[in-house]
């Protein structure tokens, strides 16, 4: 058995998941509250105005929740073959999940210079592809070390 704490790629996929995945989704959160404000009452389907308030952001018990589940597993111990199995597929998740982090960021700083009005839609095409994007490597990766700890571990919802 080794010690989760032996294993820097499998301590990185658990970082990107808890911490700069959840930041970068809820941006995201916020931006499309922000543009569901902003849209005409007329124009927004009857069932998504009950969905906003449920999108607010965490509470603070789900948020310390997350933090014991993280440390909880930066102690377990991993099973040696279970990690062989599945570590090319956790450094290849984790090498998507860096590209799309950098083209997120590139996004949102041309996103940034170019101010809410003028922004061209390529820019906001482009955020909006890498966020999703990493939403779906972000599944891919929770699946992927819910097999190795043996655990459910859903952090994207």
């Amino acid at each position: 058995m080794l010690d989760a704490m032996e294993l820097p790629i499998l301590l990185k996929a658990i970082d990107f998941v808890f911490e700069e995945g959840r930041k970068i989704l809820a941006e995201r959160r916020e931006r499309r509250m922000a543009k569901d404000a902003s849209a005409p009452a007329e124009a927004k389907p009857a069932e998504a105005e009950p969905a906003v308030p449920a999108a607010l952001s965490e509470s603070k018990g789900a948020m310390e929740a997350k933090e014991e589940s993280k440390q909880e597993l930066l102690t377990v111990k991993v099973d040696e073959s279970l990690w062989r199995n599945y570590e090319v597929e956790v450094q290849h998740l984790m090498r998507l999940l860096e590209t799309y982090s950098r083209n997120y960021q590139i996004a949102k700083e041309q996103y940034a210079k170019w101010g809410s009005a003028l922004v061209p839609p390529i820019i906001v095409h482009n955020l909006t592809e890498a966020e999703d994007a990493m939403v779906e490597t972000i599944k891919q990766l929770e699946a992927v070390l819910s097999k190795v700890y043996k655990k459910d571990i859903q952090v994207v919802k």
